[in-house]
């Protein structure tokens, strides 16, 4: 039986929704939303978020969006967005999102 790989393309994978300052209870309850745009699934191994026009890794994703599917990333932990859990948490390199300026 053959094996089919699908790499993804530009726009297969979108920034569906980024909370870059954080929510009323705390600055660092940052959050990123990607979209998976495509029939398929998408394997985030390798992939990563960068910021400085790219210089800069924020944050490497792992794990797969299921087509059509949604992707949570949340800074500090799992409490960001009380009613969704989170596909993944971590630092956002250290020291979070900027309020303007990122790339």
């Amino acid at each position: 039986m053959p094996v089919f790989a699908f790499a993804a393309a530009p726009g297969d994978v979108v920034l569906n929704e980024i909370a870059w300052m954080g929510t009323k209870a705390a600055s660092t309850d940052e959050w990123i939303e990607l979209k998976n745009t495509t029939g398929s699934e998408i394997d985030l191994s390798g992939w990563g978020i960068y910021e400085q026009g790219g210089s800069v890794l924020v944050i490497s994703l792992s794990g797969s969006i299921a087509s059509g599917g949604y992707f949570l990333i949340e800074r500090t932990d799992d409490a960001a967005v009380a009613d969704v859990v989170a596909d993944l948490t971590g630092p956002f390199g250290g020291s979070g999102l900027n309020n303007s300026g990122e790339h």
